[in-house]
C-alpha cells in the first residue's frame, strides 16, 4: 500500500496567506507614499539649492548681473537669466535654463523677500539683491525645506520638519 503525501498549499492556507500579505500591504503603503512625497521635497529642493549656486557663481564668473525669477504655487517654476528677469513658464525667456514643476500640483512653492518675484546676484562678490526665503512644502501638509538667500549671497539648506536638516530661523 503506497501513502499519498500532498505537496502544496490548500486553499484555507493559501487563503491566510493572501490575508497576511493583504495586511503587510495596507500598512506599508501609507509609510511608502509618504517616503516618496518626503523624496520628491528633498529632490525639487536641492535641485533649486544647486541652481542657486549656479546663478551666483556665473555671475562672478560672466561679471554680469544674473535673475532667478520664479512663479510660486502648485504650477511653479523658476529660470535663470542674464541681465534682465525671464518668465519662467515661456519656452526659451530663461536663456541660462529653468525648471518647472516636475510634479505639479505636489508640491508648492513660495518665496519671501523678493522683488518681482526675482532674485539677483551681483557680479562682484556675488551678493544678492534681497536677502530671501524660498520654500517647497507638500501639497496637503506641512513637511517643508528651504533655502534662505543672505545678502551676501550665502545659501542656507534648512527644515524644521525633516530630520538631517538644521532647523529654520
Amino acid at each position: 500500500m503506497e501513502i499519498r503525501h500532498n505537496k502544496g498549499f490548500n486553499l484555507f492556507e493559501l487563503l491566510i496567506v493572501l490575508a497576511i500579505v493583504s495586511i503587510l500591504a495596507i500598512v506599508a503603503v501609507p509609510s511608502f507614499l509618504n517616503y516618496l512625497q518626503t523624496n520628491r521635497l528633498i529632490g525639487a529642493t536641492q535641485g533649486l539649492y544647486y541652481a542657486l549656486q549656479y546663478a551666483r557663481g556665473t555671475a562672478m564668473k560672466t561679471d554680469s548681473t544674473i535673475y532667478v525669477s520664479f512663479q510660486t504655487g502648485n504650477n511653479w517654476c523658476y529660470g535663470i537669466n542674464s541681465g534682465s528677469a525671464c518668465t519662467c513658464s515661456t519656452a526659451n525667456s530663461c536663456k541660462l535654463g529653468s525648471t518647472q514643476a516636475p510634479n505639479a500640483g505636489q508640491l508648492t512653492l513660495s518665496a519671501t523677500g523678493l522683488t518681482a518675484n526675482s532674485l539677483q546676484f551681483e557680479p562682484n562678490h556675488g551678493a544678492a539683491d534681497a536677502s530671501s526665503t524660498i520654500t517647497l512644502t507638500i501639497t496637503g501638509q506641512s513637511t517643508a525645506m528651504s533655502i534662505q538667500v543672505g545678502l551676501l549671497g550665502s545659501l542656507f539648506l534648512c527644515s524644521s520638519q525633516l530630520a538631517g536638516y538644521q532647523s529654520c530661523s
